[in-house]
């Protein structure tokens, strides 16, 4: 019960850190859906996680969406010239959600790879669950499907900001809007993360 209760922080109370992410707003209207959340949740037991260990691999169909409790996961993606590159990371409680959303909601299979950065807690709700919840409460699909379109948004920021934004700016930027992960995730996947050399992102960091 108590690390459940930890984990809805993120959903029901944002600190001034979780206003960054723009998405305070969402749940507003969804009371009655994030305590049908809860009470199902309650009877769940959490999942811990290793270091490397698969929460969804590529090629797989999405069937679990997630709520980080503590610890930290990322997600990956391959490029076209075989290369991989992180594309989130996901961590209580700025980025709790954690799925595919396109795989999730779409059934197609997942082009991303999530994987345990660290030793991590979640619970999580299976698509036959949801389904079954969504069936009770329309709402519950419809937050779902908000909470994926915001991630969509974000990511469109992120690209938008690759384009625009010099290297120093991205790691400016990350490092005032993510610094608890400066010193949790290694340089190389912080670059990664950002679209840059490590070697660059090093020397950034000293100037910053």
């Amino acid at each position: 019960m108590a690390i459940w209760n930890n984990g809805l922080k993120f959903l029901t109370k944002h600190s001034s850190k979780t206003m960054n992410t723009g998405i305070n707003h969402l749940f507003t209207g969804y009371t009655d859906t994030l305590t049908q959340l809860k009470d199902f949740f309650v009877k769940k037991c959490p999942v811990t996680l290793k270091k490397g260990d698969v929460f969804l691999d590529y090629g797989d169909h999405s069937q679990k969406l997630g709520i980080v409790l503590n610890g930290l996961l990322y997600s990956t993606y391959i490029c076209e010239n075989g290369q991989e590159w992180i594309s989130n990371f996901f961590y209580p409680p700025h980025h709790a959600v954690i799925t595919s959303h396109e795989s999730f909601l779409l059934g197609r299979k997942s082009s991303e790879s999530i994987r345990a950065y660290e030793d991590s807690t979640l619970i999580y709700i299976t698509k036959s669950e949801y389904d079954t919840l969504t069936s009770q409460n329309p709402q519950l699909e419809h937050m779902v499907r908000v909470v994926a379109e915001e991630s969509y948004i974000q990511a469109l920021k992120r690209v938008y900001s690759f384009q625009s934004l010099t290297a120093f700016q991205r790691v400016k930027k990350f490092v005032t809007e993510n610094s608890d992960l400066v010193s949790r995730v290694q340089r190389q996947h912080i670059a990664s993360y950002l679209g840059i050399h490590r070697n660059i992102f090093t020397r950034v960091l000293h100037k910053i």
